[in-house]
């Protein structure tokens, strides 16, 4: 499996070079950041579901090679005794640079709906819970896109695999285990004043092709696969924005559903509901 995909790779950026000079003029520079508060309702990740609420630092750009995308969120930000997160871990970190090929070797790799191709890198970053000593530390590395997409526009569709460095003490840590399909996408579907308009934006990742059924205990509780997608409707005026989204699991973070754990049942496929509320910098 992983040589046919590395393959599909290979054949994949050969087929996407042709031999234009890329017009760097086209590329704009830019920065941005918003400052969110969510309510998470039936949120998934681990064996069970929960509720918080929380603070989200999101940022992003583009300068000349490298275009970037992501956000610290800051758990329990209310340090309130509802949350099932209080007095747990405390912060989750996502980092998703990606190094533009066509910039790199000033060509424009362009073909059809393909607009630019990418190194692409996803880096996961979180704090172990109270009591014990590894946490969450994973990248994913392959190649990105950004293509054109009927109704939706340009969107990012990335290709990875997963190096696996920490992830709560599972069997598949210090390994190279599984791949990511992703895609993202923004659209603005209806303007209300020239500064004031809605947008249906969200993004879906599948992980799969992972081993981690290496221990009596993950044969019966993990999965080879996850699912997730954001599904959300925001109102974004030029300062602020308010969104509500709703998203859907299946497996999440590797669990299956449905099991008994600890006297409790597993809760992993299903939907969450999102709502927030952000400043924009």
């Amino acid at each position: 499996m992983k040589n046919i995909m590395l393959k599909l790779f290979l054949v994949a950026t050969f087929f996407s070079i042709n031999i234009c000079a890329k017009d760097m003029g086209t590329i704009t520079n830019s920065q941005w950041a918003n400052l969110h508060l969510y309510k998470g309702v039936n949120q998934r990740g681990g064996p069970f579901t929960f509720d918080d609420t929380y603070v989200e630092l999101e940022f992003g750009g583009r300068y000349e090679w490298l275009d970037l995308y992501g956000y610290v969120d800051f758990i329990d930000a209310l340090n309130s005794k509802s949350s099932d997160k209080h007095k747990d871990n405390n912060f989750f970190v996502d980092i998703e640079p990606r190094i533009s090929i066509d910039y790199l070797l000033d060509k424009d790799l362009s073909y059809g709906a393909l607009q630019e191709l990418y190194f692409a890198f996803d880096i996961y970053y979180a704090d172990p819970t109270p009591g014990d000593d590894k946490g969450l530390k994973i990248i994913w590395m392959g190649l990105g896109s950004d293509i054109e997409i009927p109704w939706l526009g340009k969107s990012g569709v990335n290709f990875y695999t997963r190096f696996v460095e920490e992830n709560y003490g599972a069997s598949n840590e210090h390994s190279f285990d599984g791949y990511v399909a992703h895609i993202n996408w923004f659209k603005p579907i209806y303007n209300f004043t020239d500064s004031r308009f809605l947008s249906f934006q969200g993004y879906i990742d599948y992980e799969f092709g992972s081993d981690l059924d290496n221990t009596a205990f993950e044969k019966d509780y993990r999965t080879s696969d996850s699912f997730q997608s954001y599904i959300g409707f925001w109102v974004h005026d030029k300062k602020w924005a308010l969104g509500y989204g709703l998203k859907a699991y299946k497996n999440m973070t590797q669990w299956k559903d449905g099991e008994i754990l600890n006297n409790r049942q597993t809760d992993t496929t299903g939907v969450a509901h999102y709502f927030n509320a952000a400043y924009k910098f």
